[in-house]
């Protein structure tokens, strides 16, 4: 049976949804949260914790760790760290942080875990607390021998319970019914309860507990959040989103905002707050019944809902969810996929198996693994395990067409499903009054937290999230929103949350009665100034607030493994795996799980690329960003170290077994808070907060060898046979792209065509540059190593080509195709070193890179000439293809097949998917403004006019789009805003002269001197030596000082300094001044390359120039803490840092100012020449245009003039290439201006 493409494209289409359908959707959902906000007692539920709290405790961290039943020691030593020490120098909190906290501010001790067996859930509560307060007074009694802890001191506790609850204040919870099998009846007092278990089972010689914080998982995750977080200039974390089994968010909001009897009777707040801009955090449950109208309004609701939602217990409760959360798509996706077969008809009807016609039979875990080139085999291979057909006859089976269809329904659904949540978060953040008119407000970006399996995990999810979230805020402020919103990773939430709590509790403020009052009346409560006002620390009371109306509707739901609710019918296996999937791995302390089967503690491994990005990302981002270390701390157990090594050796097929981790899969997205970290790692422990999205890690298969230095699970050996043939193809491409440089006047004088002399290099390099930005697209969706090899093949066959070429006009396209995969090499080179060397060592290799582009350049313009003159120059191109072979071998069996493609488990989004989203219309209008105007700089009348005029009309048209694209070739975020802005002109301006004078000075070796094409390569070969040294010296130094702008400074003045001796140059100089000339600028040429391409990967974000504040100190002086979590989880990973993104238009404008810099010195050269020559030459009409036409078609006939006409002629050559040379100077003073005002950050050491 077929599936035509039309027919099931036209069978989705109720699913479909456009961005001005998601920003009519967020206007509408925006207006119903408000509602909700004053008039539902079900949705947006106050807690008594204040924005102040959380943000307090963003100087204080957790540890990590978790599994069903977590309980240990967290000691808070007290000790600050200096701001330069807790935060790295792009004004995030970094990985010094990370290292610090961990070994300085917060150590776990004595962590013990246990399962949690389904009697104790099956029994009384009275059991299954009894049973918590024995595992915690069995740690107390560790932390008793081994600290000596005094018996007559009480211990304060931290809890995350997942479970619903109503918070009447910061220590006090009551908890709602569970479900999921818990014998959890309402209104059970959790804090009594955890006392009392504990008391039965403590004996005399132990210390008691306090219950200092207790906090619902939903609130835990945007206080860990804000944790990882500080408010610092122009970004604020600001939301916790949670999409796994089930959808919810939480997010402070004013007390205003809230209906009068939703308002808290009390709120922690710290000694500073200011009661005018209290803001609580507030669970929006925003899944549930409240939030249909929107949905029916902007008519997202389908037939295939509507089935689903009659379906469940209490149809119409919690539509947002069936459509979003992970535990409603594969029922949904089953719904619309029996639909459609019974739509298509057949025979395949009668012979499916009873499990897919059954409610939850298609799973959401099955559907994530399911897509073209899964690790799980074939998409037809899954469908025929999963469900088998039954046994009639063999000619009816599962095709390729119906494994397809199955395929397109589960990203149509996730699309949707990302462009609720999207939507929705803006929505959110209007309604709490964090989305700023057009050009207010000094945020310019907001981080949203995210954690949940499926946003994880199902399909591209997380991607497209934030991909409609950019789309919403461009149609509703413009092509330049002011503000941003980034989704970026919110690790351990439940137990970093509550340990961020305690302290902060503790140290929270005794609120005078006039205070309270302020507050109050602030808020439109009235006070009574009686003690009462003051009972509690850090609260204050509204009395006349009815809190006995505060309560939770729930139905016969239980929550999910994020405080959203899940019905109870789901199978055991299936639950299992979901919940393996949705739960980031806990954190520090104590925690509890809802698991049947213990997990061991998890600790991830953390990767920074510079890479950002974000580090994922793997990305980052972002986020960035994402450069590897250990996420643990420095206190890691050798339990954790042992359930590490179970981890690294964990399959795919470990979901199916049973097994309670899975793989993280870091999702590629390319947002600018996504430019730190790496893509396949989890956050650490620190506050960073930034992720990148490509592959910087891939855990080890054994932790019993060392740990590689390098990332992506690619060992030493591997790694520098795998660089060495990079470097090779790499090395080969900028010999190939110079090699014009002094072998261009033999070229042109043997086709007769010396007027086209800038076409042999301009040809190259347009193509290369409108090449690179498409191979970096299409490599971080297919991956890194198909396109490298492709564009190698390409280049071999077109130096082939070149060689072969039998006139002008073959040799120009043969070039152009030359640039095509010389390009991709290029662009691809820098990208796999970003994904596969953390940031802390990127200077050291990008001074290799440096020196192999310098080495390479230069002994192209050096030797190029020499081979013309000896071998012929046909054998220029002949000798690269055996190089280019070699290194297409080592390459071809040493890049890793998954490289790039973190975000999807390893595999590509396929060829037809990955090309919907590259930007063609910003490709092909750049490569006409180009084209145009290089015809227009070259041609003479009457072309020049008719040339620029297009430039002039397709130039602000590449403006235009790039504004609206979502993945544009050029980013022109980078190019608007310092120091990426600075980094970038100055890295064009530096390429500009170094094309000039590779260009220009064989001319003058030549055209002047009257030197072969031999000496005058040999020449350049000192040059070569000299920009290579440099650039390796240059990232010796950054790595050994960690400091970025002095090379820039000094590059560039060495830069200024050389081209003023090359305008100096005379022919009655020694010849040894003119080697001696060309060091300075070269030189330069070293230093400024390798300086910005570290420097634009170390800096996160054009709008985080300051580091925030130091981090308070720890307000208690209790220096034992206990912290328990009932949460089972796993560290999400990162999402993917742009670092492709940013390499590629490093490369990108490197490549157009090479363009512009050979392109406007051939327009001055020739124009100058014309007009020197015009003057100088002296003689009867007839010979003067005969001598000027000669020496201006070919360099070589000035050798065969009349000495009087040579010298003449020489004359004028010297007095162009003055002219070029001056305006280098020009370029080179613009360029120390440029870089003059950069701030650049202090690099961290890796540790």
């Amino acid at each position: 049976m077929g599936c035509g493409t039309t027919v099931l494209d036209g069978f989705l289409k109720p699913l479909a949804v456009s961005p001005d359908l998601l920003l009519e959707l967020t206007r509408e959902m925006t207006g119903t949260f408000e509602k909700l906000c004053k008039e539902s007692e079900d949705q947006f539920l106050p807690t008594p914790i204040s924005e102040s709290i959380m943000r307090a405790g963003a100087s204080r961290k957790g540890g990590r760790g978790g599994t069903n039943l977590r309980v240990g020691f967290v000691e808070l030593v007290g000790a600050r760290p200096s701001p330069a020490e807790a935060f790295s120098d792009h004004g995030i909190p970094g990985d010094d942080a990370d290292d610090k906290a961990a070994s300085h501010r917060v150590k776990r001790l004595l962590e013990q875990s246990w399962p949690i067996q389904e009697h104790l859930k099956s029994e009384n509560s009275d059991m299954l607390f009894d049973w918590i307060g024995s595992r915690i007074a069995e740690v107390v009694r560790d932390g008793r021998e081994a600290f000596g802890l005094d018996p007559e001191t009480r211990i304060p506790m931290g809890i995350t319970f997942s479970f619903p609850m109503e918070q009447r204040s910061l220590s006090e919870a009551t908890l709602m019914f569970m479900g999921k099998g818990f014998a959890i009846t309402s209104d059970l007092n959790l804090g009594m309860q955890l006392l009392k278990g504990y008391e039965k089972n403590r004996t005399p010689n132990l210390p008691k507990i306090q219950i200092a914080a207790i906090s619902n998982d939903a609130v835990s995750t945007l206080v860990s959040f804000i944790h990882q977080y500080p408010a610092q200039p122009h970004q604020k974390a600001v939301m916790g989103l949670i999409v796994g089994t089930g959808c919810n968010a939480t997010i402070p909001l004013k007390l205003s905002t809230l209906g009068t009897k939703k308002r808290r009777g009390s709120v922690s707040v710290t000694p500073d707050y200011e009661t005018s801009d209290v803001r609580i955090a507030v669970n929006t449950e925003w899944s549930i019944n409240g939030s249909a109208p929107p949905l029916h309004k902007c008519k997202l609701i389908t037939r295939w809902d509507q089935e689903l939602d009659r379906a469940g217990e209490v149809p119409g409760f919690q539509p947002l969810e069936y459509m979003t959360a992970g535990r409603y798509l594969g029922e949904l996706a089953r719904l619309i996929f029996m639909d459609y077969l019974n739509t298509m008809g057949g025979p395949i009807l009668d012979r499916l198996p009873n499990r897919l016609q059954q409610r939850f039979g298609l799973t959401t875990t099955f559907i994530s693994h399911f897509y073209p080139d899964s690790p799980k085999g074939d998409m037809v291979s899954q469908l025929t395990r999963e469900f088998p057909l039954k046994t009639a006859n063999d000619d009816v089976e599962w095709t390729p067409e119906l494994a397809d269809a199955l395929y397109q329904i589960a990203h149509v659904i996730e699309a949707r499903a990302a462009g609720i949540v999207a939507a929705s978060t803006i929505a959110l953040l209007k309604c709490a009054g964090e989305m700023p008119a057009s050009g207010q407000g000094v945020v310019t970006e907001l981080a949203v937290g995210y954690t949940g399996g499926c946003i994880q995990y199902f399909q591209n999810y997380l991607a497209d999230t934030q991909r409609f979230i950019d789309e919403i805020l461009e149609r509703d402020f413009g092509p330049f929103p002011p503000i941003r919103v980034v989704l970026s990773p919110c690790h351990d939430g439940g137990i970093t949350g509550a340990g961020i709590l305690v302290p902060a509790a503790l140290g929270s403020q005794v609120v005078q009665g006039e205070d309270v009052a302020k507050g109050a009346e602030h808020n439109g409560c009235t006070t009574s100034r009686t003690s009462t006002d003051t009972r509690r620390r850090g609260q204050y009371e509204c009395d006349h607030l009815d809190m006995e109306n505060q309560h939770h509707i729930l139905s016969s739901n239980h929550e999910d493994s994020h405080g959203s609710r899940v019905y109870q019918d789901i199978g055991p296996d299936e639950f299992e795996a979901m919940l393996s999937r949705s739960l980031p791995s806990a954190a520090g302390g104590l925690g509890l799980g809802l698991a049947p089967e213990p997990e061991p503690v998890v600790h991830h491994i953390r990767n920074r690329t510079r890479r950002g990005s974000v580090g994922s990302a793997a990305t980052a981002r972002t986020l960035g960003s994402n450069s590897t270390r250990a996420a643990s701390s420095s206190s890691s157990s050798p339990e954790e170290e042992s359930n590490q090594q179970a981890y690294n050796t964990m399959d795919d097929d470990d979901l199916d077994q049973g097994q309670d981790q899975v793989r993280p899969i870091p999702v590629d997205e390319e947002t600018p808070l996504l430019l730190q970290e790496a893509p396949n790692a989890p956050s650490s422990s620190s506050g960073s907060s930034t992720y990148c999205l490509t592959s910087d890690h891939h855990p080890k298969s054994s932790s019993d060898e060392p740990q590689s230095p390098y990332l992506c699970g690619v060992s030493p050996a591997r790694f520098w046979v795998l660089f060495l043939g990079v470097m090779t193809v790499h090395f080969v491409s900028w010999f190939d792209s110079t090699i014009m440089a002094s072998s261009h006047p033999i070229i042109t004088s043997y086709f007769d065509a010396s007027n086209s002399a800038s076409w042999l290099s301009t040809a190259f390099l347009l193509t290369s540059t409108s090449f690179q930005p498409f191979v970096g697209g299409l490599s971080d969706a297919i991956g890194r190593k198909t396109p490298y090899i492709i564009s190698v093949v390409v280049f071999i066959v077109a130096t082939v080509w070149c060689a072969l070429a039998t006139s002008m006009t073959s040799f120009i396209v043969a070039r152009a195709v030359c640039g095509l995969g010389a390009g991709g090499t290029i662009a691809l080179a820098n990208i796999m070193v970003g994904d596969l060397v953390p940031i802390e060592n990127r200077g050291t290799f990008q001074s290799w890179i440096n020196v192999v582009f310098g080495v390479g350049s230069m002994s192209g313009a050096a030797l190029g000439g020499l081979m013309a003159d000896y071998l012929g120059w046909r054998w220029e191109f002949g000798v690269q293809v055996p190089l280019l072979l070699a290194g297409l071998g080592v390459t071809a069996l040493t890049i890793p097949g998954g490289l790039g493609l973190d975000g999807r488990d390893g595999r590509g989004m396929g060829l037809r998917e990955a090309m919907r989203g590259f930007d063609y219309a910003g490709s092909v209008l750049l490569s006409l403004s180009i084209t145009f105007l290089i015809l227009g700089l070259v041609r003479s009348d009457p072309y020049v006019i008719s040339s620029l005029a297009c430039f002039a009309v397709f130039f602000p048209l590449f403006l235009h789009v790039e504004a609206k694209a979502v993945k544009p070739i050029m980013p022109l975020r980078l190019v608007r805003l310092s120091p990426h802005r600075n980094l970038l002109l100055g890295n064009a301006i530096a390429a500009m002269i170094s094309s000039t004078v590779l260009f220009n000075v064989p001319l003058f070796f030549q055209g002047v001197l009257l030197s072969s094409a031999t000496t005058s390569g040999l020449r350049l070969l000192t040059c070569s030596l000299v920009s290579s040294s440099a650039g390796a010296a240059t990232g010796l130094l950054i790595t050994s000082t960690r400091r970025l702008k002095w090379p820039l400074v000094t590059g560039t003045t060495l830069i200024i300094f050389g081209t003023l001796c090359l305008s100096s140059l005379q022919r009655s100089w020694p010849s040894w001044t003119y080697v001696l000339v060309l060091i300075p600028t070269h030189s330069g040429m070293g230093f400024q390359y390798t300086a910005t391409s570290v420097s634009i990967l170390a800096v996160p974000d054009p709008t985080l120039d300051s580091p925030p504040a130091a981090p308070e100190e720890s307000p208690t002086n209790n220096p034992k803490l206990l912290l328990l979590q009932n949460q089972k989880r796993k560290s999400p990973p990162a999402a993917r840092a742009p670092k492709a993104v940013i390499t590629s238009t490093l490369i990108l404008v490197r490549s157009l100012g090479m363009v512009l810099g050979v392109s406007l010195s051939s327009l001055i050269v020739q124009n100058s020449l014309w007009y020197f020559l015009d003057i100088n030459v002296q003689g009867p009409p007839g010979i003067k245009e005969y001598v000027i036409n000669e020496v201006r078609r070919s360099v070589e006939a000035i050798r065969d003039l009349d000495p009087v006409y040579q010298e003449q002629v020489v004359q004028s050559y010297e007095s162009a290439l003055r002219v070029c040379f001056a305006a280098c100077v020009g370029l080179a003073v613009v360029s120390w201006f440029v870089i003059l005002r950069v701030e650049l950050p202090r690099l961290r050491r890796r540790t």
